[in-house]
């Protein structure tokens, strides 16, 4: 049965710009005028951002690994589901388990992944923590290059990091 309306065009989902993140968190490190030195809260920002984009770039490979590109509403919603399926800690103790077995560039993330997630706890909740400019701008630049050769590792081994990082061992 046919209602005669129209279905809404297709739209594919878009992962959250990992790369926009990196540069908003180098734009948080700009002190604002008449500052000369960005904020502590704008330091502890770039450190959080930094590692959100690294959890980001994460779900989107797990995703595209193992749905590979959405051409229509079962496949995007399976994608959507594979991106948001991702548990922080989860991810890092599985990437830091099965480290040995990953390629050198996703041992080289997996260790990325887990001292900026512990830098980013540091940054968002310990008061006494006094991060520099010169620290957050360390970890976004370490973020975007672990990033980048992640993301050339073979498809087939980002499925396999996206089942260990995904799914629960009984």
């Amino acid at each position: 049965m046919t209602t005669g309306a129209t279905q809404p065009a297709f739209q594919p989902p878009a992962p959250i710009n990992w790369a926009e993140l990196i540069a908003v968190g180098r734009g948080t490190l700009i002190p604002q005028p008449p500052a000369a030195q960005p904020t502590t809260g704008a330091i502890r920002r770039a450190i959080s951002t930094a590692y959100y984009a690294a959890f980001h770039a994460l779900a989107a490979s797990n995703a595209d690994a193992l749905i590979g590109p959405a051409h229509d509403q079962l496949t995007a919603e399976a994608w959507f589901r594979i991106y948001r399926g991702l548990d922080h800690n989860h991810a890092k103790s599985q990437l830091q388990q099965n480290r040995a077995y990953l390629p050198a560039d996703a041992q080289v993330f997996a260790d990325l992944f887990r001292d900026l997630q512990n830098e980013r706890h540091n940054a968002d909740y310990n008061p006494r923590a006094s991060p520099t400019a010169r620290t957050a701008a360390t970890w976004l630049n370490k973020a975007e290059a672990a990033i980048v050769d992640f993301l050339q590792v073979s498809r087939s081994e980002r499925a396999a990091i996206a089942i260990l990082t995904l799914t629960r061992t009984r």
